[in-house]
């Protein structure tokens, strides 16, 4: 089933020619969280903002749609002419664009990309597939869908453990705030009654077509408080912190060939610090002690990056 859950997280391989990790020794002071940090690659000098904008919009299919969804959809392709086929991904790709417009309207977001950035690292990076297209609940008037960003699963064969990925995307200009919004955030799905609520959202809208039936027992069993299964379930949060980095303008007085490596090492420099800050927020906010993933990635520019974002999926205000 380990594998089976992993191979689901398997489509973002494009990735790499986007984004870069920044290998660190940075460590939280709590060994329940991990510190990560990616940021954009670059080409003559400057980060490849655009590139990186079109592969965001590509891959709101996998973020909005459910995977049953697509699969109905491409098993309707077969035997189509190969031109027929790539009309029906386009009219797939813009079903996406407006679902996604249409749940962030309807939840008063400003078309955010941190969510879609943060499904795909946590499938890329964690190999989790996505559990629920919370997108395609959103748009439901009848249907609250509050608490986290996204929810993911992955199975540990070694421990025979369920891990429920919670999601959490804040971007803003100054990095403090981003992780300030984002540790209250996650203090605040942690309560009780929304951990409740989401666990329920599962059971209801859980995506596992194409799970073998005993795949599907296996994970409803960690879920149902019946169940001894469902104490040994990890329930980890995933931060998310996009932010303005200064380390952007030092590097305009560099040879082009030379910026990557310099900006790489900027960043490593910069994480001992933002790793203090997280500790000291989960403090302010008495976070319960449980598994965190934290990914920061730094831009020029948050604001430049939504506009380039909604431009590009056609957003109006």
């Amino acid at each position: 089933m380990a594998d089976f859950v992993a191979a689901l997280a398997g489509d973002h391989d494009d990735l790499g020619a986007r984004i870069r990790k920044v290998s660190h020794t940075a460590k939280s002071g709590s060994a329940c969280v991990n510190i990560h940090a990616h940021f954009l690659a670059f080409r003559n000098g400057l980060p490849t903002l655009h590139e990186f904008v079109e592969i965001l919009s590509a891959k709101l299919i996998g973020f909005c749609l459910p995977r049953k969804h697509i699969q109905d959809a491409q098993a309707g392709w077969a035997g189509l002419p190969p031109m027929k086929q790539l009309e029906k991904a386009v009219h797939l790709q813009n079903k996406a664009i407006d679902l996604f417009k249409r749940a962030n309207k309807s939840s008063n977001r400003n078309g955010e990309f941190g969510e879609v950035i943060t499904y795909l690292l946590i499938e890329s990076v964690l190999r989790a597939p996505q559990f629920i297209a919370k997108m395609s609940l959103k748009t439901n008037s009848q249907m609250p869908v509050h608490g986290s960003d996204g929810i993911h699963l992955s199975y540990d064969a070694a421990t025979k453990q369920l891990k429920l990925y919670w999601g959490e995307a804040k971007c803003y200009q100054a990095v403090n705030t981003a992780i300030e919004s984002a540790i209250k955030s996650v203090g605040e799905n942690l309560q009780q009654n929304k951990m409740s609520h989401e666990l329920f959202l599962i059971e209801q809208h859980f995506d596992l077509s194409g799970f073998p039936a005993d795949y599907k027992e296996a994970i409803l069993s960690f879920l149902d408080p019946y169940s001894e299964n469902s104490n040994i379930r990890v329930d980890v949060s995933v931060v998310f912190i996009a932010f303005d980095f200064a380390a952007f303008a030092e590097m305009k007085a560099l040879e082009p060939g030379l910026v990557e490596a310099a900006f790489a090492e900027e960043l490593r420099n910069a994480l001992p610090a933002l790793a203090v800050r997280i500790d000291d927020t989960l403090a302010k906010h008495s976070v319960p002690s449980h598994a965190i993933e934290v990914f920061f990635l730094p831009v020029a520019s948050v604001k430049d990056l939504r506009e380039q974002f909604q431009n590009r999926i056609g957003w109006t205000t």
